[in-house]
């Protein structure tokens, strides 16, 4: 667990936007979801590039034959763009993320209960902030899915599969 936190904060505070990852977004979402995806960090935009261009990999070089998975490409590359929308509305930046991670270990989970820190329940709860967010945007229920449920056990194939790489990333 703390080498591959390691390994995150190491990339996060690295890998950098580049004006190829802006012109990879702006051809797989719309004008709305653009603007969205804007309001990210740098760092989570360069996160949700890697989980894109992942899943854009894996299914484009045939290391999967999961007929759901390959049929969804598109939305699953969408879905990774947006899949952190929640985190607009209230900005983590790596830091902040980090001591999080850091004290959530210490306190076994129950820093989540700490109600007044808007940091903190953006942390915990962005997924369900992204669907809020997005519900009225977007109408794929494939995309709503993930968003909401990429923190979440419920066993969804795309959401799992989602989750894998999301978790790499």
């Amino acid at each position: 667990m703390i080498p591959k936190r390691v390994k995150q904060f190491y990339v996060n505070v690295t890998d950098k936007m580049t004006e190829k990852d802006y012109d990879y977004a702006n051809e797989i979402l719309n004008k709305k979801e653009l603007e969205l995806f804007m309001k990210l960090s740098k760092s989570e935009q360069k996160h949700s590039i890697r989980i894109a261009k992942d899943i854009e990999f894996i299914i484009d070089n045939n290391e999967t034959d999961d007929e759901e998975i390959l049929k969804n490409r598109n939305l699953l590359m969408k879905s990774a763009l947006l899949h952190d929308i929640g985190k607009i509305t209230k900005r983590l930046n790596v830091i902040d993320k980090s001591i999080i991670v850091i004290l959530n270990k210490l306190t076994k989970g129950k820093l989540k209960s700490i109600k007044k820190s808007k940091k903190i329940q953006c942390y915990y709860n962005h997924s369900s902030y992204g669907y809020e967010i997005l519900k009225d945007i977007i109408d794929d229920t494939v995309i709503l899915d993930i968003v909401k449920n990429h923190h979440s056990d419920n066993g969804n194939n795309l959401v799992n599969f989602f989750k894998q790489i999301d978790d790499k990333n």
